[in-house]
């Protein structure tokens, strides 16, 4: 709080959130360094690195599906992929380039029964 008296008249205050507004020629300033939170791996990270399907090395790729429930129509047989994602409750499903294509070539399941 600063105050400026006045002759004959109520003093001038002047006061922000508590800080004082006078010139302090002895201060100093102390600035903190933050604090650094190192967060352990992130999920997604741990995913790209381990190839959901195959393992392999090589770029990676992530395949998607619309819904889960595309993949667990009753009578079908899922593939080795549907079943990770389906296991894991993912609409992804991350694989290396190699099994992602391979995902894409493959005949849309039949039902187990005609």
């Amino acid at each position: 709080m600063t105050r400026i008296e006045r002759k004959n008249r109520k003093p001038l205050v002047a006061r922000f959130g508590g800080i004082p507004l006078q010139r302090q020629r002895a201060a100093e300033i102390a600035d903190r360094e933050p604090v650094r939170v190192d967060y352990p791996q992130k999920e997604l990270i741990a995913r790209l690195l381990a190839r959901e399907i195959c393992g392999g090395k090589g770029n990676v790729q992530v395949h998607d599906v619309r819904t889960l429930a595309d993949l667990a129509h009753a009578g079908w047989q899922p593939s080795d992929w549907a079943r990770v994602m389906l296991h894991r409750r993912r609409k992804t499903v991350v694989a290396c380039d190699i099994c992602h294509d391979r995902i894409h070539s493959e005949p849309p399941a039949r039902p187990l029964t005609p």
